[in-house]
């Protein structure tokens, strides 16, 4: 009487399926940790100086830009005029141009803005601006929005150079929608 034994391949595919499906659940089960900050008051006015200077902005309602302004920091509608970087929820925007200086720049070392390419916003039903669109890593496991590294240098609109780098995506309880940053002048 003959036994059937099953394939060897057979056998090796489905141990591969229970190897993925615990490292799916065990992932899932991690409460992995973020950096969580509090909105910066309204009306604190940035250093100024060379910086840098850290700001969290509440950009958790989806139908609304949270504006800031280097000169007078966090801006309300309607009073707009002088804006130089733009959020909503997870977009970033400028009033001028941006470049992602990438990974391997330093936000404490110096940059060469020059080395870079600076793209326009684009004000359209999806406002974007290229280089800061994807100031971010999504967890497909665990659903977190985490800073790329990267460094971004913004041109505003009235000639101001700074390097700019995104530090967290959460509010205190670990909401998401609190946009922290860090910003310092870059020497011309």
């Amino acid at each position: 009487m003959p036994t059937h034994r099953p394939p060897l391949l057979l056998i090796l595919g489905f141990a591969a399926f229970l190897v993925v499906i615990a490292a799916i659940i065990g992932a899932s089960l991690i409460r992995p940790e973020k950096l969580e900050f509090a909105p910066t008051p309204a009306g604190v006015i940035p250093k100024g100086g060379p910086g840098p200077d850290t700001v969290t902005l509440d950009t958790r309602d989806p139908a609304r830009w949270a504006f800031y302004s280097l000169r007078r920091g966090g801006i309300s509608p309607p009073d707009t005029a002088d804006w130089d970087l733009g959020f909503r929820r997870y977009h970033a925007i400028t009033s001028g141009e941006a470049a992602d200086a990438g990974a391997d720049s330093s936000f404490e070392g110096g940059v060469a803005a020059a080395a870079f390419v600076f793209m326009k916003t684009e004000f359209a039903r999806d406002t974007v601006n290229a280089p800061l669109a994807r100031w971010y890593r999504y967890g497909f496991v665990t659903h977190l929005l985490r800073p790329n590294g990267h460094v971004y240098l913004v041109q505003t609109r009235s000639g101001a150079r700074i390097k700019l780098e995104f530090l967290s995506y959460y509010c205190p309880g670990g909401q998401p929608g609190c946009l922290t940053f860090r910003w310092a002048a870059l020497e011309r």
